[in-house]
């Protein structure tokens, strides 16, 4: 345990540009469980090591430096060698004090001995190596496969269509390891650009089957800065529900194609896709493309609506209109790193009438209570044509408890609370 919140911490701390807040340590430590603590003295002692002057971020500080000295971006230590390193241009010397003065470290040399006060980095030949198609085998047969373009996945899918795709390998790594699933071809898409699409549009968001979590909220929460507030309803609910979705480190490798595809009935993000009247982008072997409403696109248990011949390629998000408002709900044992018991993606669209609100268009989704990811259809069809007020609320609620219906027996246990 301890060492995930110091790994975790370190990383952190050696990406911040400006003193974390409270809210930005507590996101980086989850995904570390520790059963001796409340927390509150690990979330106190990281807040001690945080940096708190906002000029030690930077290249130059006030406070520790003088004569035009400047921070050696080795160190992060003043010294005043003027290394060309330091402005960026030369990414293979660094700086590190000999003397009173700092010298040029070429990444090549073997003498460890010069490395004494020198930070970790990540090493720059892998940052230079260009990546390549790859064809491994494994025991038993297992092939695993690492194409570089859209072209190259559907050769691959066209001749293994029973292949599994990968990115995080956070489900079929459980199911491989703890279910006993065998699977014989294994396909990474990490590396395929138009599976890693991120595309800001008038109309809405482009998202690549293969985006990771992690990046798929950082790109929210630019939108959320950038654009009309009215926009990105949607955008502000899937940021909350990504926030108690899982740990930094399964968010940073675990992609969207591959919790949509699962199909898990208790997936945290399906219901919202559903309720955003999100649209998802299917294409073939052949590379004909068509678009499924990600309400058509679950089938039933752990199924979608997708061919032997066919792969996700990505979501498109579309932009809230003004008085269109999204919400998420997540009902959990725990508020981190854990599943949900229920959880749910809901819309409303209101419009002025007669000095009145109406609810012109309306979207319900529940997960935990079905085989699949549930809309409320019945609910829905009540709410829509009729005006928003807290006796129309609590007619819906009659409505949804029948259309919500779970049996005594019903599969996950827990009927009352759900």
């Amino acid at each position: 345990v301890t060492p995930g919140f110091i790994m975790s911490l370190y990383a952190f701390l050696r990406s911040c540009q400006i003193p974390p807040s409270e809210e930005q340590i507590e996101e980086c430590l989850a995904g570390n469980l520790c059963r001796c603590t409340g927390y509150r003295p690990i979330a106190d002692a990281f807040q001690v090591f945080a940096k708190t002057n906002d000029t030690l971020y930077t290249e130059t500080s006030s406070l520790n430096l003088q004569g035009g000295d400047s921070v050696c971006p080795s160190t992060g230590k003043p010294c005043s060698c003027k290394s060309k390193a330091l402005s960026g241009t030369d990414s293979t010397k660094q700086c590190m004090p000999s003397g009173g003065r700092c010298q040029p470290i070429f990444f090549s040399e073997i003498d460890g001995s010069r490395y004494v006060e020198k930070e970790l980095i990540f090493p720059p030949e892998l940052l230079l190596r260009k990546s390549a198609f790859l064809d491994l085998s494994g025991f038993g047969g297992l092939k695993w496969y690492r194409p570089l373009r859209l072209q190259q996945v559907l050769e691959l899918k066209a001749k293994y269509p029973d292949a599994k795709f990968l990115v995080g390998n956070t489900e079929v790594g459980i199911e491989m390891r703890l279910k006993g699933m065998q699977y014989q071809v294994l396909i990474s898409t990490t590396h395929v650009p138009e599976l890693n699409v991120l595309s800001v549009k008038e109309d809405g968001m482009e998202i690549g089957a293969a985006v990771r979590l992690s990046e798929l909220l950082h790109a929210f929460r630019k939108v959320v800065r950038d654009r009309d507030a009215r926009e990105t309803s949607s955008c502000k609910a899937f940021i909350e529900q990504l926030k108690w979705f899982a740990g930094t480190q399964i968010k940073n490798v675990a992609s969207i194609g591959g919790n949509i595809c699962t199909a898990s009935p208790i997936s945290d993000l399906n219901p919202l896709w559903m309720a955003s009247n999100a649209k998802f982008q299917v294409i073939d072997c052949k590379g004909n493309i068509r678009t499924v409403l990600a309400e058509k696109f679950f089938l039933g248990y752990r199924k979608v609506d997708l061919a032997r011949d066919e792969i996700l390629l990505s979501v498109f998000l579309p932009w809230t209109r003004p008085f269109e408002y999204v919400k998420e709900f997540k009902q959990a044992h725990r508020r981190d790193d854990d599943i949900a018991i229920v959880n749910a993606g809901m819309r409303v669209y209101l419009q002025e009438k007669s000095e009145n609100w109406v609810i012109s268009d309306a979207s319900i989704v529940y997960g935990g209570v079905a085989p699949i990811s549930l809309s409320a259809v019945e609910t829905k069809e009540f709410l829509v044509g009729k005006y928003w007020n807290q006796e129309l609320l609590q007619d819906a609620l009659k409505i949804l408890q029948r259309d919500v219906f779970l049996k005594q027996d019903a599969p996950g246990g827990m009927v009352e609370i759900r």
